[in-house]
């Protein structure tokens, strides 16, 4: 059950962010910076815990790297996002 609902959360985020997309030009950077931040959060959220829940709870407590793949997993999210994300959604961010 958790896992479906994790992958429902991902689909509103991927839904949301195209949404979003379809609407850049009609609204501020401000705007578009936070509400993609907003929807990041959401996409990272439904990633880890789809992640979290599709492990047993027996082989994740003898993972002495878990941790370190998921922070490692979110920096790369993040790092996508700041990267090829911003820029497309604010293409003059840097400019003002």
């Amino acid at each position: 059950m958790s896992r479906r609902i994790f992958k429902i959360v991902i689909a509103i985020s991927i839904l949301i962010g195209i949404y979003l997309y379809t609407i850049r030009e009609t609204h501020t950077n401000s705007f578009l910076i936070i509400s993609s931040s907003i929807t990041f959060l959401i996409l990272s959220f439904g990633i880890h815990g789809l992640i979290a829940h599709s492990l047993r709870p027996k082989s994740k407590g003898d993972l002495i790297a878990y941790p370190l793949l998921m922070w490692m997993l979110w920096a790369v999210l993040f790092l996508l996002f700041v990267f090829f994300v911003i820029p497309i959604f604010c293409p003059d961010f840097l400019l003002n």
